[in-house]
């Protein structure tokens, strides 16, 4: 009795077909689970940026709160800043090197 060599090559064909199937669904089933994982991380980043933002607006709003009070604090003690004074200083100067006679003193004014 002949062999029947087409019979073999069906039950290859369908063993390859059931390979090549088995392949497919595997990688979905990798991809999916990627896209799963990458989602969850994603959402856990967003959670923690909301909880940042949240800590961030509360400083900020704690820093408002101090910077008020410290204004109320400032209307009852007066208090001279130091750039006023270093001002006043420097107006003072320029008003003793308008007479003339500091200015032959001030090396950095002359010239040649």
């Amino acid at each position: 009795m002949p062999e029947f060599p087409i019979f073999d090559l069906s039950i290859n064909i369908i063993t390859l077909l059931v390979i090549i199937g088995l392949s497919v669904f595997t990688g979905f089933g990798i991809q999916r689970w990627q896209i799963a994982k990458k989602n969850r991380k994603i959402k856990d980043l967003e959670q923690e940026v909301i909880e940042v933002s949240a800590e961030i607006l509360e400083v900020q709003k704690e820093y408002c709160e101090l910077e008020a009070r410290i204004k109320d604090m400032d209307l009852a003690i007066p208090v001279i800043p130091i750039k006023l004074r270093v001002r006043k200083e420097e107006e003072q100067t320029k008003g003793t090197k308008e007479d003339g006679a500091d200015l032959k003193k001030d090396s950095r004014n002359r010239t040649a």
